[in-house]
């Protein structure tokens, strides 16, 4: 086929269209489409990133905590993309690509990449960011969305995320949900038969609107409401707002749906079948993909992110209010992932592999002669390249096991990796005495596909002890929270003992250790840190044999109560050199327990709210506080550790966990410098304290003052 000097052929259909800068054109979309602010800033951001990095430009344009910054720069836009069975044969089409942070991200699980976007000035950008880091397998196309120059059957996966709301502007002709079914109809011609449609979008009935957010016609309520009523609400209106103005002809058409119409409107355009996640917090940001075939799942997650610790009082009505609706709260989460497959085909390598490693039987699990229906849940961070995934049966909600994802180069797995060593030697230790009561879930198995690892292992039993303890009320019977913690105590102590055996593990590095410099930059303060140090005080390499767990927390752990099984994973931290007591402290702290006073104070930021936790348990005279130092105290005593060394253990777990987030958090590596600074002004308080755990001396430098 011959070209011209001005166009360009698709390898997906062979097709040929006009180029414009490099990009293939089809179709520009008018300034008062899509506001011209919006153009502005696309210009400008563009601009910038050819004068020098494209992501300082973007960090240059929007504020840090901005929605902006992080669907621009964050890779976990595109959170589901491991969990959807891609190879470096797979061919993707991502529409709507806008700055292109999703396509970006498909460039890494797949062998080719079409990005379509109809603005010239962001797919440009998209052309900058992709040439700056040297990604190859992305061919950028400048066309509408209604009208994409792609051959039938050519794609392994369609992602439509933040788009078909707005197909009904597209054409004028039709009802909006005709409109959206037609466009549909082709991306179902576009997918190969055995391929995936993927849509982030709203929803229609999401809590969000009912209070009072900005649908997308640019006024509040109005997806509420019947068509006939939003189109109304949209002639009376006067107020200016760019998406009003682009209401065509003041008529309501960016139709979004319920979850079931959802799956109404898929059967409509085709496809066989509709998988539906919870977007937390939302499409655009899916750190958490919650399915709602498994309503407990998305009770249980609504249930977690309330108890969560965070700024927000405790005790509100509000809060109140929340925890009322989580039982019925499933129709109107904010925001849907929804995966359609064009029809029923054969399991992916992935689906094939985690339902074999689920066959097989072990101690605790009957092997099976087929595997049952899966269902998942995906948990990450920003910014993170890990991502943990909740594997269960469809059928009954139960856990079945863990999947653990790392997507980049294999050199970078290497902490996923430890942990499987490290877990390996703890049980080959734990499963020695007859009749133990801790346990290491089992690792089932490991496989790379492409640029990303994926590590299965078993299903922890028992309750998540962070389910419990941060229900709202759990701390106020202290009976209960005495006799739980002595429990989960004495498994940490067993522990304690137990890693005590494990042999070829890493050491802590020195550094972590050392005393950083002060923020405050006070030579009183850091010679009275100094003296008063664990580590000052006995030989360098004193405890250089405690081995611990290194960030045991409510979070990973599990206990039986019935049997008093305590369950641990999580364990790529593991590691020699830690102070005595250390595993003890961080799992204490993690619960985030407040005195009931504090529970109704917002409190100015995450700092101050985990200060109180800190000060409450460690050095005030609270009775949970009180409760928690007696704990220790009897750990202490068993191993052979002096009350009067453990006021200064604490400041070797806080400059431990000061210098371990240096490069990790800088949350956290604030956070533990004000704890240290808290424990060296009040040294002399937290002796007391320690030593008589029944009373309390008030602080200086009170957090919730």
């Amino acid at each position: 086929m011959e070209l011209g000097p001005e166009q360009c052929v698709c390898r997906s259909c062979g097709a040929a269209w006009p180029v414009s800068d490099g990009i293939p054109r089809f179709f520009q979309a008018p300034d008062n489409y899509w506001g011209e602010v919006s153009r502005r800033q696309a210009s400008e951001l563009l601009e910038a990133a050819r004068g020098g990095s494209w992501a300082d430009a973007v960090r240059s344009h929007f504020p840090e905590d901005s929605n902006m910054r992080f669907g621009l720069l964050d890779p976990q836009r595109a959170s589901w993309a491991p969990m959807l069975g891609l190879n470096q044969g797979s061919t993707v089409l991502d529409i709507g690509s806008g700055y292109g942070a999703i396509t970006q991200s498909l460039s890494q699980f797949a062998g080719q990449v079409y990005s379509v976007e109809a603005i010239p000035e962001r797919i440009n950008f998209t052309r900058e960011r992709l040439r700056q880091e040297g990604i190859l397998n992305v061919q950028l196309l400048q066309a509408s969305a209604a009208a994409l120059p792609l051959a039938d059957n050519s794609f392994d996966l369609v992602v439509v995320n933040g788009v078909l709301e707005w197909v009904g502007d597209w054409d004028l002709a039709v009802n909006p949900r005709v409109a959206q079914i037609n466009f549909l109809k082709k991306i179902h011609r576009l997918l190969k038969n055995d391929g995936i449609l993927l849509i982030g979008i709203e929803n229609r009935f999401g809590l969000d609107f009912f209070r009072g957010n900005r649908d997308h016609s640019g006024l509040p309520y109005t997806s509420l409401v019947p068509r006939a009523m939003a189109s109304l609400m949209l002639n009376l209106n006067s107020r200016v707002h760019y998406r009003t103005q682009a209401s065509l002809g003041k008529q309501y058409r960016t139709y979004t749906y319920s979850e079931g119409g959802y799956r109404r409107l898929l059967s409509d355009a085709g496809f066989a079948k509709l998988s539906s996640y919870w977007a937390d917090p939302g499409y655009n940001q899916p750190y958490s993909l919650i399915p709602l075939e498994i309503p407990d799942w998305v009770r249980q997650h609504a249930a977690d992110s309330l108890n969560h610790p965070g700024p927000a009082p405790r005790r509100s009505w509000k809060r109140r209010a929340r925890k009322l609706a989580i039982p019925f709260f499933q129709p109107f989460v904010s925001d849907f992932v929804l995966i359609a497959p064009k029809q029923s085909g054969p399991s992916t390598e992935l689906q094939t592999w985690i339902g074999g490693c689920l066959m097989k039987g072990d101690g605790t699990r009957t092997a099976q002669a087929t595997p049952p229906p899966i269902a998942w849940a995906l948990h990450t961070r920003p910014f993170k390249e890990t991502a943990i995934v909740r594997i269960g049966d469809a059928r009954t909600g139960s856990d079945l096991a863990y999947l653990k994802i790392f997507t980049g180069e294999p050199a970078g797995a290497t902490a996923f990796e430890m942990e499987e060593a490290n877990r390996a030697k703890v049980r080959e230790v734990l499963n020695t005495p007859p009749g133990s009561l801790l346990r290491v879930p089992r690792s089932c198995g490991t496989l790379r596909i492409g640029a990303t690892s994926y590590y299965l292992e078993d299903a922890s039993r028992g309750t998540q002890i962070s389910g419990l303890v941060r229900e709202l009320g759990y701390f106020n019977d202290l009976r209960r929270v005495e006799r739980d913690f002595s429990q989960i105590c004495d498994r940490i102590f067993e522990l304690t003992l137990a890693l005590q055996k494990v042999t070829g593990v890493r050491t802590i590095p020195p550094a972590w250790r050392q005393v950083p410099e002060m923020p405050t930059n006070s030579p009183d303060l850091t010679r009275a840190l100094g003296e008063k140090r664990y580590f000052q005080q006995a030989a360098p390499d004193a405890s250089a044999t405690w081995v611990q767990h290194g960030d045991l927390s409510v979070e990973n752990a599990h206990i039986d109560w019935k049997t008093g099984v305590f369950e641990v994973f999580d364990w790529c931290d593991l590691a020699g050199g830690l102070p005595p007591l250390y595993d003890f402290f961080q799992f204490f702290l993690s619960t985030g327990y407040l005195p009931r006073a504090d529970e109704r104070v917002r409190f100015a930021s995450e700092e101050d709210r985990w200060t109180a936790t800190f000060q409450a348990l460690f050095l005030s005279d609270t009775p949970v506080g009180r409760v928690t130092r007696r704990l220790i105290l009897q750990a202490g005593e068993r191993l052979n550790i002096s009350a009067q060394q453990i006021p200064s253990l604490l400041l070797e777990y806080v400059i431990i966990r000061l210098n371990y987030y240096k490069i990790r958090s800088a949350f956290q590596h604030r956070l533990q410098f004000r704890l240290l600074e808290l424990c060296v002004t009040n040294f002399k308080q937290l002796q007391q304290a320690w030593e008589r755990p029944s009373s309390g001396v008030p602080l200086r430098g009170n957090a919730t003052s």
